[in-house]
């Protein structure tokens, strides 16, 4: 990995097409995005509008790609499982919240250390920054799972006690000064059928849990083995935030992370199944 990269950031992980698995998902994204335009513009005859939704389907399926590799690092193929789930998902819920999906994903990362390294101040900022604008508009949770993702960091092996304590003074920091400005969150839409559609998606997700217990995959830049300690941390911010996100705001919430259900859906499967390494 460039040195340059890493004096700005930890957690940025370049598609390096040298990988088999990352000429495919590059070779999937196009087709999406070729594809989703061309027949929402047959469709449509917006053949504009049709491009950017094609952009963000696109996006959203790569998004549940890299979401299911950062989950279960060591089950690669498993993660186009993840992509197909979530390009079908697109056809029954929409598009989802991409700058949510990269909270997440941003989150995740800096608690698992795939890269091998900490996330830098700049990557702090760039977190909180995203979640201080979902916060803006509605959205408290996703600055609570940056606060938690900052905080954990700080607090899991090697402990560093100063980055964990700042961390959640930037993200206390951040949240009382717009606090002011910030409309009220979202109101409490309770519903039962989507949290129960949660809650059963997280019990499959559940072998993924276990299955990290041992981990061969190594880190990028460092080519030491991941921490099974971190990797469940993150898995489990994952699925805290979904289904917090179900019991907040009902099948709206789900729709929203959908390519993050998908990847906990494949990665939980796939270890189930014992395939996809």
């Amino acid at each position: 990995m460039s040195t340059s990269l890493r004096t700005f950031s930890g957690v940025a992980r370049p598609l390096d097409l040298a990988y088999p698995t990352n000429r495919w998902i590059g070779a999937l994204v196009v087709l999406v995005l070729v594809g989703g335009w061309l027949a929402r513009g047959f469709t449509s005859g917006a053949w504009l509008a049709a491009a950017t939704w094609a952009g963000l389907a696109a996006l959203a399926v790569f998004l549940a790609w890299a979401l299911c590799r950062e989950l279960d690092p060591d089950r690669e193929r498993v993660a186009f499982v993840a992509a197909g789930v979530a390009l079908l998902g697109l056809a029954v819920t929409g598009l989802p919240g991409i700058a949510a999906l990269f909270v997440v994903l941003l989150a995740i990362r800096v608690l698992n250390r795939t890269t091998g390294v900490a996330a830098t101040p700049l990557d702090a900022l760039g977190l909180l920054g995203l979640a201080l604008w979902l916060a803006l508009e509605g959205s408290w949770l996703y600055l609570a799972l940056a606060a938690a993702a900052l905080l954990l960091d700080g607090m899991l092996p090697p402990r560093d006690l100063r980055r964990a304590g700042a961390g959640l003074g930037a993200a206390v920091l951040g949240a009382s000064a717009i606090a002011f400005i910030a409309p009220q969150p979202a109101p409490f839409e309770p519903q039962a059928l989507a949290l129960l559609l949660g809650v059963l998606l997280g019990i499959l997700f559940a072998p993924a849990l276990r299955g990290v217990n041992r981990l061969e995959t190594t880190a990028d830049d460092t080519a030491e083995p991941l921490l099974s300690v971190r990797v469940q941390a993150g898995q489990v911010l994952a699925l805290l935030a979904g289904l917090g996100l179900a019991l907040w705001r009902g099948a709206e919430g789900l729709a929203e992370l959908m390519p993050l259900w998908a990847a906990m859906l494949a990665a939980g499967v796939g270890r189930l199944s014992g395939r996809g390494a």
